[in-house]
């Protein structure tokens, strides 16, 4: 009588799916073996992916086999996509397993190998459910980049989130209890002095428990001011959309948040104060003499508000708000960049960013050969344990220590791309914003307004015959601008070198960095 060792497999999702249950396949085995006068040795019983033999009671059936602890000529299964949904590997462990003289059999594909027109039966029966497997998860691939393309998160909820389902069963991700904390984690790295690493620090302190690497890649996660980022994909470039999520920051505050973190912030010297009919504020000094301008407001006979723009030392200079206002929007519209700027700064930008993209390239091999190397320590592991060389206590202690590396070393490797695609999308917009001063400064709020005065002024402006003087421009803008149509260099220039061009970090008033010229 021949003795076989019964091996039933199970996913949580083909119990779902497909109606595949433990019970069913042990009870087919058994009468299989009834009627064919075998005697079952041994049951092993699994709920596990077939997608690897990394399956606890799969290795233990191995290590039973191969220690001698169950004697048989045959291992059974229902089918070959219970044995395994990988055709190398399955290749693989029935030549393994034929070294210890145990001959794997489905009973409802049954197959002698020996006639070698078998083996491409064989081919087929392993292939299918690898195929099956291959074409599910790409339709997954596909859905998610869709889903993200609506502005859905995919995936866990990240921090100060929760996942939810929607209707039609459709996941989203709303504010939790953590959500303040996250926000106040945003605000507070805009404070001037403020370390980043004592952010992160109080933030553990508020429960909220983040490595350094983790916090920087919280601070940059985009989906903080609403937005989804998905990556490039074949020929699909990478873009942000909007999300369909509440945001927990708003974009101007996350955008400042990130010049903070990659040293790019400027700090004005001015002192303002918020008042959205007087901008210009704190900005402006008197042309008689020559000390700051501020503003108020008056009630008229009609009870309504009207606000002047006055001298702080008793001068009767007093100008209304909405003329100076109108005044500082016609001199912005003034301001022409030359079309030679425009073709240099994209040239300077991309030579910029190509010489540190250099050692970023460089960084990013180092990184894909740790990952490679550290992936393939776990798989030698797993080969030694299915050999009998190491014990699957030994396995799964080499697991633990490599795998918190590779998410490590993967993390870091998305926040480097991350970084690339923001710099492209920067180079594509940059100048455009710069083109349009006066309409960004219209549509802005009253701190972009400021950072935009403070921008373009060294020191103070004054305002005399209703027009905006400056007494010290921006060396920066004076290089790459002209007033009133008059150009400030040849139409035909020579071609710039820039190996000449000395790179230097610019005025960080304007979004994105300009290099200096």
């Amino acid at each position: 009588m021949r003795k076989a060792i019964l091996y039933i497999r199970v996913s949580t999702d083909e119990q779902a799916d497909k109606g595949y249950s433990l019970q069913h396949q042990e009870e087919r085995l058994r009468k299989y073996c009834e009627l064919h006068n075998i005697e079952v040795v041994e049951l092993y019983k699994e709920d596990h992916s077939a997608k690897t033999f990394n399956r606890p009671e799969f290795t233990k059936l191995l290590i039973a086999i191969r220690k001698h602890k169950v004697k048989a000529e045959l291992l059974l299964f229902l089918k070959w996509d219970r044995f395994s949904r990988n055709t190398g590997d399955a290749y693989g462990m029935i030549n393994t397993l034929n070294k210890l003289g145990v001959e794997p059999e489905a009973i409802e594909q049954p197959l002698d190998l020996e006639i070698p027109e078998n083996k491409i039966m064989l081919a087929f029966y392993l292939a299918a459910p690898e195929v099956e497997n291959d074409r599910r998860a790409l339709n997954v691939f596909a859905g998610m980049r869709r889903a993200k393309r609506d502005g859905r998160w995919m995936g866990p909820a990240p921090k100060g989130y929760k996942n939810l389902f929607a209707e039609g069963s459709k996941k989203i991700i709303v504010p939790n209890e953590e959500a303040p904390i996250i926000k106040w984690a945003f605000e507070e790295l805009l404070k001037d002095n403020c370390n980043s690493d004592d952010v992160r620090k109080a933030l553990n302190e508020k429960g909220i428990k983040c490595s350094k690497n983790n916090f920087l890649y919280l601070i940059r996660n985009k989906v903080y001011c609403g937005k989804i980022q998905i990556p490039a994909y074949k020929d699909e470039e990478a873009m942000v959309v909007k999300g369909i999520h509440e945001p927990l920051v708003s974009e101007e505050l996350f955008n400042d948040v990130q010049d903070v973190i990659n040293g790019r912030r400027r700090k004005f010297a001015f002192k303002t104060s918020a008042k959205e009919e007087l901008p210009l504020r704190g900005y402006f000094t008197c042309p008689r003499c020559n000390k700051k301008l501020t503003g108020s407001a008056s009630r008229g006979g009609s009870g309504i508000r009207h606000f002047y723009y006055h001298c702080t030392k008793g001068c009767p200079e007093r100008a209304k708000a909405n003329d100076m206002n109108d005044a500082y929007g016609d001199y912005l519209r003034k301001i022409v960049f030359d079309m030679e700027v425009d073709e240099l700064y994209q040239l300077i930008t991309k030579e910029f960013f190509k010489s540190g993209n250099e050692n970023q390239g460089q960084n990013q091999k180092e990184i894909q050969g740790e990952i490679q190397i550290n992936k393939e320590r776990i798989s030698n592991a797993q080969q030694m344990m299915l050999d009998g060389k190491i014990t699957p206590e030994d396995y799964k202690e080499a697991k633990v220590r490599y795998e918190p590396m590779i998410a490590k070393l993967e993390r870091q490797h998305l926040s480097t791309n991350t970084m690339e695609t923001e710099f492209k999308y920067h180079l594509k917009i940059g100048l455009n914003r710069l083109k349009t001063l006066d309409r960004l400064y219209f549509e802005a709020a009253l701190d972009g307004k400021q950072n935009i005065i403070g921008s373009i002024c060294k020191e103070y402006y004054q305002f005399q015959e209703n027009e905006v003087r400056t007494t010290k421009e921006s060396k920066l803008l004076s290089l790459i601008s002209r007033f009133d149509g008059q150009h400030s260099g040849k139409k035909n220039k020579a071609d710039h070198n820039l190996n000449d061009q000395p790179y230097m970090v610019g005025t960080t008033g304007f979004e994105p960095v300009t290099p200096c010229l």
